[in-house]
């Protein structure tokens, strides 16, 4: 009965050292926002402020809950040490290395975004489709390719055991480019599996093709991040990305067949830019990939 009323836990959280964390990754949003500015042609806050763009606004926002998830597998990832029991130096420690891998994995999110300007969705200017026809779609599907990535390089930085810097760095980076490979592969195989042209669709201002495919892109990077936190297998991660592609595409005839048996989804996707059936097959997309990953658990 005494742990119902011990306040033991309660003044652990209100530890002032544990609130240095938050403040760490505070400041590394407000870097990480001046590093995607550095990126971009255009000001940020003038997007979102006085232009009030709203494709503008979801990318940046799936860029930085991109971050906090990034953010989150680095605190929870074991570090060697408990800071209420630690002398000074290694609680510093501990902390220096938060923010360098902090830092590491925006880095990594700020390549992601070449990945999809240039390889994910190549056949036409990223920038533009934002920043002068605000195609809300497209920053949909950017969104989504950042927040995949995000669950692959957390899954890579949360493992169960402490190791040598530049080791848990080389994997992280090896993890990471097999991760960037295998969603290009899977922005194929998506395109494939439909009955019309994405990239057409997507340059059209289609905000339900967007908002399609970065659901599927996140369902593929739940997937992803679930065999890398479980296993080291390169060549297995490889498979698995196959087979966990395959099984999206299926799911979402899934949608077609049992969800909307009425309708035919790829044709309210695209030519009706039914942005509703549009999160009906993301949000499946994802709760398929949830239960798959509980069910391997």
């Amino acid at each position: 009965m005494e742990d119902f009323v011990s306040l033991r836990s309660l003044m652990d959280l209100l530890d002032w050292r544990a609130l240095l964390y938050l403040l760490v990754a505070m400041l590394m949003l407000f870097i990480a926002k001046l590093c995607n500015q550095r990126f971009t042609d255009y000001a940020l806050d003038r997007q979102l402020t006085e232009v009030d763009n709203k494709a503008v606004a979801v990318s940046f926002t799936g860029y930085l809950v991109a971050l906090c998830l990034v953010f989150h597998g680095i605190l929870v990832s074991p570090s060697g040490l408990n800071i209420y029991e630690t002398g000074w130096l290694g609680w510093a420690n501990d902390l220096f290395n938060t923010f360098v891998w902090c830092g590491v994995g925006m880095v990594m999110l700020l390549i992601s975004r070449v990945v999809n300007d240039r390889l994910i969705l190549p056949k036409f200017s990223n920038q533009k489709e934002l920043v002068k026809d605000r195609n809300v779609g497209l920053g949909a599907a950017q969104a989504g390719s950042y927040i995949a990535t995000a669950l692959i390089i957390r899954a890579s930085l949360s493992g169960d055991e402490v190791g040598v810097f530049y080791e848990e760095f080389f994997l992280s980076g090896v993890f990471f480019l097999i991760g960037q490979a295998l969603l290009i592969l899977f922005s194929y195989l998506y395109q494939w599996g439909t009955k019309f042209d994405m990239h057409a669709e997507l340059e059209a201002d289609n905000p339900a093709v967007g908002v399609a495919f970065a659901g599927n892109l996140v369902g593929f990077g739940i997937l992803l991040a679930f065999y890398v936190r479980s296993d080291d297998s390169l060549v297995g991660l490889l498979l698995w990305g196959v087979v966990s592609a395959v099984v999206l595409i299926l799911t979402r005839k899934l949608v077609d067949w049992m969800i909307l048996p009425y309708a035919q989804v790829d044709k309210e996707i695209s030519e009706d830019r039914n942005w509703g059936a549009g999160l009906i097959e993301a949000g499946v997309v994802i709760g398929v990939s949830l239960v798959l990953v509980g069910a391997f658990w």
